[in-house]
């Protein structure tokens, strides 16, 4: 078993590169739950999205929910109001 990456922190409204925080390589699928108290939106975008994304093509994870996202993804981002944090590992 591998060991457990660093938790990604997610400022408010700031948009987080999960693949880059995380070192994981883009397309490997991921699981992220969600250990901070904030709700978070998720989405997969190759570019950093807009600020403020709406309400399409968003996955809401609320504090302790995990999300995992499809096999070549092209990008995973995460985006909090409030700030939050967010356990990523390979799926």
């Amino acid at each position: 078993m591998a060991t457990s990456l660093s938790p990604v922190r997610v400022n408010p409204n700031v948009w987080v590169d999960l693949y880059d925080a995380t070192g994981i390589s883009v397309g490997v699928k991921i699981i992220i739950q969600n250990v901070g108290s904030s709700p978070a939106q998720l989405t997969e975008a190759a570019t950093v999205p807009p600020i403020p994304l709406g309400t399409t093509g968003v996955n809401i994870i609320s504090d302790r929910e995990y999300l995992t996202n499809a096999t070549s993804a092209v990008g995973a981002w995460a985006f909090s109001k409030l700030g939050t944090t967010l356990q990523v590992e390979e799926a």
